[in-house]
């Protein structure tokens, strides 16, 4: 099932990122990164390896498009807090938790973001968890920037230098890449909240 799941969104991306819309594609999957479980950097590798030209021009794309869902990510955090903290604090996580995270987060808002910003933390759990926490909107947003022009020009880079043999990888083990990144993504979100429940 699941390995019929991944094969699928193989094909889906390579249409895609062949197609002559690849750029409106590729900005409309990273505007939809807050509602979507994708292994997104596999999807960004896809984009790139298909029209390496533009390689820069998809960097650029995805990271405005992760940002904008970002900034959306963190209005719903920010508004909707008052309705649902009540449910969060103290059930899911400790008070002196949530207190003690806060202070630190909004004294180091734009290095938080970017550091989240770049590790494999879902953007929906550190999006909402910012608007909740009220950080500054401007550092939020320049942090989250800057993360992910860093983190997609990596990929790029890396495209550009390796692209065939990057291709053969990814086309050979694009099942098992996507696993891992899905289990990367679910381990941080229990790592977050171990050490918040107590």
């Amino acid at each position: 099932m699941i390995r019929s799941a991944t094969t699928k969104l193989y094909n889906w991306a390579t249409e895609k990122a062949t197609s002559s819309k690849a750029p409106l594609w590729i900005g409309l999957i990273f505007f939809l990164e807050i509602f979507l479980l994708l292994p997104l950097d596999a999807v960004m590798i896809f984009f790139c390896l298909q029209n390496i030209r533009k390689t820069f021009l998809y960097i650029v794309i995805a990271a405005l498009a992760s940002t904008l869902s970002g900034v959306m990510g963190y209005l719903l955090g920010h508004f909707l807090w008052d309705f649902i903290g009540p449910y969060v604090v103290p059930h899911l996580i400790s008070a002196s938790f949530f207190d003690r995270l806060s202070g630190h987060l909004n004294a180091y808002t734009s290095w938080a973001v970017f550091i989240s910003a770049l590790l494999p933390l879902p953007l929906k759990a550190f999006s909402l968890a910012s608007g909740a926490f009220h950080l500054n909107l401007a550092g939020y947003i320049f942090g989250l920037l800057a993360a992910r022009l860093l983190r997609f020009t990596l990929i790029g880079t890396v495209v550009l230098l390796w692209g065939e043999k990057v291709k053969t990888i990814v086309d050979k083990h694009f099942h098992n890449i996507s696993i891992a990144i899905i289990l990367k993504l679910l381990g941080a979100a229990f790592f977050i909240w171990f050490f918040a429940a107590e």
